[in-house]
C-alpha cells in the first residue's frame, strides 16, 4: 500500500536532508513544506517541521500516512537556530530555543504514545552523516540547503521574504 511519509520534528533537526534521502531511496516525490497542501500524492515525502503541531489531525486526514520524527541532539538544534537567527525577528529571549525544542520532543513523545506504532518511526540525525547528501562543513550553509556546495535559501532566517512574505 502506498502512503505519504511526513517528515517532521523541531526546526533545524534535519528533516530536509532526511526527506530528500527517503525520496531518493524510495523513488517518491519530495514536497517542500512551503508547497504542502492536503492534495499530496500517496507517493510523496513531505518535509514539514511546521506540520508537527497537526500530526494528530493529519493521521486522520491521511489514514495510511506514516510520520517520521527527526531526533537530533537538542544542543545541536539550538546551535543551528542561533547560527541562522531562527525566529529572531519575533522573539529575542535566549530561553525560547530551548523551550521550543523541549516542547517539540515532549509532543513527539505524546504522539508516539497516541499513534499506532506502525504509523511512525524515528530518524536519528546522526544516522545520516554517512550519506553523500550530508554536508559536514556548515560554515557557509544556508537555511534550506541540503546538497554540498549548492546553497539554497538565505544564510539567516531573519527578514526572509522567501520563507515569510511581507
Amino acid at each position: 500500500m502506498t502512503h505519504p511519509i511526513i517528515v517532521t520534528g523541531p526546526q533545524r533537526a534535519g528533516s530536509r536532508l532526511a526527506s530528500h534521502i527517503i525520496a531518493r531511496d524510495t523513488n517518491r516525490t519530495f514536497i517542500d513544506e512551503v508547497d504542502y497542501s492536503p492534495d499530496i500524492p500517496d507517493y510523496a515525502v513531505v518535509q514539514a517541521p511546521f506540520l508537527l503541531k497537526t500530526v494528530l489531525e493529519l493521521s486522520f486526514l491521511f489514514p495510511t500516512a506514516q510520520f517520521a520524527f527527526m531526533i537530533r541532539d537538542k544542543a545541536d538544534i539550538i546551535t543551528s537556530m542561533e547560527r541562522i537567527e531562527w525566529y529572531k525577528d519575533y522573539i529575542t529571549t535566549s530561553k525560547f530555543y530551548k523551550a521550543y525544542v523541549d516542547h517539540c520532543y515532549d509532543y513527539i513523545n505524546l504522539l508516539q504514545f497516541t499513534l499506532p506504532k506502525h504509523r511512525w518511526f524515528n530518524i536519528y540525525y546522526d544516522s545520516l552523516v554517512d550519506d553523500p547528501l550530508f554536508v559536514k562543513d556548515r560554515v557557509d550553509f544556508t537555511t534550506k540547503q541540503y546538497l554540498p556546495n549548492k546553497p539554497n535559501g538565505p544564510k539567516t532566517w531573519r527578514n526572509d521574504e522567501y520563507l515569510r512574505p511581507a
